[in-house]
């Protein structure tokens, strides 16, 4: 017997979306790995010469605008309000928690990446790791890739909007990382490696929110988790209350 295409039997996802999703965020892992290889060596002097002087002061002020855009306080309100639209929309909460574990997952790798590898600043004018620094990789063009690239999945995964417009929305992602890259290289905030490294963090990290999101059952939260929390209340309420402790009164 044919099965529809529309009706997925239990964990295709499993064997597909995340199997597919999880090797292409590999992939990029590795693309990283080889890319932080080369940016210890080869690409230092590529560094050291996009290492530009310092901006025209009447320049500063429309580009500390424009750093903005990769800041979690402009950023993060934004995929805030999109998450909570979607999931009025979708009658759900799980857009609300897929992108809050996306976005502490984020912040978690760039956090530890950057104490691990310990790269100074250009304003030192030396890209030598390990020395201390936190440049490397960039959290601004990894909030871009998966903050505002989430934003866009969840609109298209969750919402109605229309393809042609989640196709145009994924090109203002594209321009907002060239423009945060080319705005942070002009104020020199950080080397031309740590940007690309930041590209492909946030890429890495979007993928595997998409795959994961593909992957469980959209029953996931009624079937288990709505469950487990309400047993979990049930055994507190339950528990009994300690024993007083006899007063000893003061004749």
């Amino acid at each position: 017997m044919r099965r529809r295409r529309d009706v997925s039997a239990p964990h295709d996802g499993w064997t597909s979306e995340l199997a597919s999703g999880i090797a292409l965020a590999g992939f990029l892992a590795l693309v990283f790995v080889g890319f932080t290889l080369l940016a210890m060596g080869p690409l230092m002097s590529l560094d050291a010469y996009l290492n530009l002087d310092p901006a025209p002061p009447g320049w500063l002020p429309f580009l500390h605008v424009l750093d903005r855009i990769g800041q979690r306080a402009v950023n993060v309100p934004v995929l805030a309000v999109v998450a909570y639209v979607c999931s009025r929309r979708s009658e759900s909460w799980r857009p609300v928690v897929v992108a809050l574990l996306s976005t502490l997952t984020l912040n978690l790798v760039v956090g530890l990446l950057k104490i691990g590898l310990g790269r100074g600043q250009p304003e030192s004018a030396d890209p030598s790791f390990f020395v201390g620094g936190m440049a490397y990789p960039s959290g601004h063009t990894s909030n871009i890739i998966l903050v505002y690239g989430l934003s866009v999945y969840l609109l298209g995964r969750y919402t109605r909007v229309p393809r042609r417009t989640i196709a145009l929305l994924w090109s203002v992602v594209a321009l907002l990382a060239v423009t945060m890259l080319v705005t942070s290289l002009t104020l020199n905030w950080h080397w031309f490696a740590d940007l690309i490294a930041g590209l492909l963090i946030g890429s890495v990290i979007l993928q595997l929110t998409v795959s994961l999101d593909h992957a469980v059952p959209s029953t996931a939260y009624e079937t288990h988790i709505r469950p487990a929390m309400n047993r979990t209340l049930a055994r507190i309420r339950r528990r009994p209350e300690p024993p007083a402790l006899p007063r000893h009164d003061v004749p």
